[in-house]
């Protein structure tokens, strides 16, 4: 699957140590096996708020939060990109995801650019 491989160089890239990394891809696993997803056909052909639920709710939103809290909040970047890569109806959802979650003004990594570089 795409997005699992695109999760899993992004924090190759992101430089996370394998047992963070691999913390990380089973929050990613066990999310999509929970919604049934098994391939990306299912994944991009769900509506846009069964999308939003599984994309921003159940993957990027728990990912972000364990990242951070395990010290890896620069990987945030990373993952974020490479989700955004993948499709362009995701993409427009995350942008969407990133300026409420911004505009709100208590997320640290919005504060502090350099480090996590959401926006």
């Amino acid at each position: 699957m795409k997005l699992l491989e695109a999760l899993r160089t992004s924090l190759r890239a992101a430089r996370v140590p394998g047992q963070v990394a691999a913390k990380i891809m089973l929050i990613a696993e066990e999310a999509l096996a929970a919604h049934g997803i098994s391939n990306d056909n299912d994944l991009f052909e769900l509506p846009d708020w069964s999308l939003w639920i599984i994309l921003i709710k159940s993957l990027l939103t728990p990912i972000t939060k364990n990242l951070r809290r395990e010290g890896f909040c620069h990987a945030n970047a990373y993952v974020i990109s490479a989700f955004m890569l993948l499709d362009e109806r995701a993409a427009s959802l995350i942008k969407e995801w990133l300026r409420a979650k911004c505009g709100s003004g208590v997320d640290p990594c919005c504060k502090n650019p350099p480090c996590c570089n959401l926006v």
